[in-house]
């Protein structure tokens, strides 16, 4: 089940695939299915709203009586800002300058029952096969997360005309291992 965290910017989709073979890769289809899904969710959801909307009165009101930073919690002063999604330009919250700086878009998560006591290690041999790093949390010869980053695009930077590559990394996680 692929879950976006607004269903308005990309709805659920349920993804089920069945094997063809007994000897077909499952898990190399399922990756190679993620990358797929990946690239088609980021290009529907890239950040289309660079500007807040401040239009709504009661966000407003709400940031100019705000006294606590929404993301720390801490008391606020003289740095704070209007925060809002960059995808859908909605008001988040009043906060520090430096944690609305710090405060990153979502990345993909993935959540598995059992991940660390069977299925890590049908993924883990199939994304060493593609570029990118991949990024271990082992607890006792299992994993209970790993992340893997994936090139989902390329883009040419401004500042020095070079291609550069677009990545994303999703992030594997043991549901039980986190509860």
């Amino acid at each position: 089940m692929i879950k976006c965290f607004d269903d308005k910017l990309y709805p659920p989709k349920f993804v089920q695939y069945t094997t063809k073979s007994p000897d077909e890769d499952v898990s190399k289809k399922f990756f190679d299915s993620l990358k797929v899904d990946i690239k088609d969710l980021c290009e529907k959801v890239q950040p289309k709203y660079t500007k807040p909307d401040k239009s709504k009165r009661k966000d407003r009101n709400k940031f100019e009586y705000a006294t606590k930073c929404h993301i720390c919690n801490g008391e606020l002063g003289d740095d704070k800002v209007w925060d809002h999604c960059h995808y859908t330009g909605k008001y988040r919250g009043a906060a520090h300058a430096k944690c609305n700086f710090a405060f990153q878009n979502p990345k993909f998560i993935l959540f598995f029952r059992n991940l660390s006591c069977y299925d890590a290690h049908l993924f883990i041999k199939n994304l060493g096969l593609s570029e990118g790093k991949i990024e271990c949390i082992p607890n006792n010869k299992k994993y209970i997360s790993f992340s893997k980053e994936i090139v989902i695009g390329k883009y040419i930077d401004k500042k020095d005309g070079k291609e550069k590559e677009s990545k994303r990394e999703i992030r594997f996680l043991d549901s039980f291992g986190f509860m």
